[in-house]
């Protein structure tokens, strides 16, 4: 049986998740292949005869309508597309799944905007349990190198928790120039104990990103979304000029079938011993910090 840790998984509270992914593929283009829910992640996984030793699920929101419930936090808003948008977190919510099941790892989420985003940070922490920070900069139009965003850094370096970026393209064109992996290299000089994932091996920047990974060790990369749309000889050399020690699985559900992203990731032209190390090995050492 294949063991695995999905260190890119996005799911949705119950009550808002199928209007959320309807929205969101409406003004985007993205579409989800699998229902967004935590239920239909482990079942997916379930009816695959994977070993999901361990799911990172992440928050993601950017909508153009302001959802009404009570598992969700407006962060900020934003019409810099001439369209208004929503940014909605649900911190709370993910710690509260995440207990349920010891095979869930919880990511928070907080803003730029948001004037308590370190405080959110340190709440998701303390009190609701998450283990570590995403950031989509595409999708809620910020920058990662930002200054205001480094006390957030600094306090996740503090937390001893990693922090995964987005990096790479966007469904909207003109996005993909928020979440440059080229922005990442000066946060990695300046926190250096700060572990950064970015993902999507930031598609299609991949000179980039094997730059910042050669130039930071604090840096990884996750082949979420990537290992599913190009084929198996330019993932596998990518994989090999990076280094397997670097690299992390991610299947980027709901968007992605995760049976799929596994077994492409078994079809690489890489050793029994690397493909292990992607699959979960280094992951297990990422997490447990």
């Amino acid at each position: 049986m294949t063991t695995l840790i999905d260190v890119h998984a996005h799911v949705f509270p119950d009550d808002v998740a199928d209007a959320y992914i309807a929205n969101y593929s409406g003004h985007s283009g993205m579409a989800a292949v699998c229902r967004p829910t935590l239920d239909a992640l482990l079942e997916r996984y379930r009816a695959a005869g994977f070993e999901l030793r361990r799911a990172v699920l992440l928050p993601e929101w950017e909508s153009t309508i302001a959802f009404d419930s009570p598992n969700l936090k407006l962060m900020a808003t934003s019409d810099k597309y001439f369209t208004p948008s929503y940014f909605f977190s649900y911190n709370a919510w993910l710690g509260r799944v995440q207990r349920g099941d010891p095979r869930l790892v919880s990511f928070a989420s907080v803003h730029p905007d948001e004037p308590d985003r370190v405080e959110e940070l340190d709440r998701a922490v303390s009190e609701f349990g998450l283990k570590g920070l995403k950031l989509i900069p595409c999708m809620q139009h910020y920058h990662l190198n930002e200054r205001r965003l480094f006390p957030v850094y600094e306090r996740a370096q503090a937390l001893r928790i990693p922090v995964l970026v987005h990096t790479g393209g966007d469904p909207v064109p003109g996005r993909e120039l928020f979440g440059h992996p080229r922005d990442m290299a000066e946060v990695a000089a300046t926190f250096k104990d700060l572990v950064i994932i970015t993902a999507h091996m930031g598609i299609p920047f991949f000179e980039e990103t094997k730059r910042l990974l050669a130039a930071a060790e604090n840096v990884f990369t996750d082949v979420s979304f990537t290992i599913d749309v190009f084929d198996s000889k330019t993932v596998s050399s990518l994989v090999s000029s990076i280094g397997a020690d670097r690299v992390v699985f991610g299947s980027d559900f709901p968007f992605v079938d995760p049976q799929n992203a596994v077994e492409k990731l078994l079809a690489l032209s890489l050793s029994d011993g690397d493909k292990e190390k992607i699959l979960w090995r280094n992951a297990e050492r990422l997490l447990a910090r």
